[in-house]
């Protein structure tokens, strides 16, 4: 819908913006005086010497299912979606239809959860698809902190050969290294005590592993900074869903799905 002009201030809540060679994209968080939310989608393209501008909003109603059918028109684009219309197929080459086919297998084989993780505003749920999608890829030694609900706790403990990973899951990614500073800190301690104790008298030791702790969000993942020798990193949940894909489609050893995972 386009948006119309009001001399009325909303309340911005977050922006951001994208630059190409030939569009610029600013994309806002606002609230209405009624105290609804909804995002406003502004592409200025330059014309001549003015800029030409087209203005979309989506109210907070509309926003999930945006999310759910953009969310799967790029991945068409993109060519990790399968192509439904079947006379679309027959009139394509023979070369063209098994890459369709592979296309096909890989959204079959994406569990039902993955879209809950790309949506849910349930930081609890978002844990516990974290959870599921870590032992998915293979990790046995995975543990989940959720009934350890005290302030500065962390949300779980992974360990894969010489890798071991104190992570945090969160639905707010903005200002993680002030935010978090001393939770992270507080996990680099114990990662350096090398052992944990998890619940029902198990104790996990990793006293010669690289260890790393996970601030696992919907952002870009990152390295925040590195304390001695453990790194804190940000990592996006949409990476390790991509580490899920190459598990499943190629033959990664566990070797090679350790570099992963370091290196994510």
């Amino acid at each position: 819908m386009a948006e119309q002009k009001s001399s009325e201030i909303r309340q911005l809540l977050h922006k951001e913006r994208i630059a190409t060679g030939t569009h610029n994209y600013f994309i806002e968080a606002k609230v209405a005086n009624n105290g609804s939310k909804y995002l406003v989608i502004d592409q200025r393209k330059k014309v001549g010497g003015k800029y030409e501008s087209v203005k979309m909003r989506i109210f907070e109603d509309e926003v999930l299912e945006f999310q759910r059918i953009l969310g799967k028109m790029i991945r068409i684009v993109i060519n990790e979606n399968s192509i439904s219309d079947t006379s679309a197929i027959a009139e394509m080459p023979a070369s063209k239809i098994q890459v369709t086919n592979q296309i096909h297998t890989s959204s079959v084989l994406h569990p039902l959860f993955f879209d809950q993780l790309l949506s849910t505003h349930n930081g609890r749920e978002f844990e516990q698809y974290t959870y599921y999608l870590l032992k998915l890829l293979g990790i046995q030694t995975v543990y989940k902190f959720l009934d350890e609900r005290q302030a500065g706790k962390a949300d779980g403990f992974l360990k894969f050969r010489n890798l071991a990973v104190i992570y945090d899951c969160t639905l707010d990614n903005q200002d993680i290294d002030s935010k978090k500073k001393d939770q992270l800190i507080n996990y680099c301690n114990r990662l350096k005590q090398g052992s944990i104790e998890l619940a029902g008298e198990t104790t996990e030791e990793f006293h010669n592993h690289q260890k790393q702790v996970w601030v696992i969000t919907r952002g870009t993942s990152r390295r925040i900074k590195l304390v001695n020798d453990i790194a804190i990193k940000e990592v996006s949940i949409q990476d390790i869903m991509q580490v899920y894909r190459e598990r499943l489609e190629k033959a990664l050893s566990d070797e090679e799905l350790e570099i992963k995972l370091r290196n994510i």
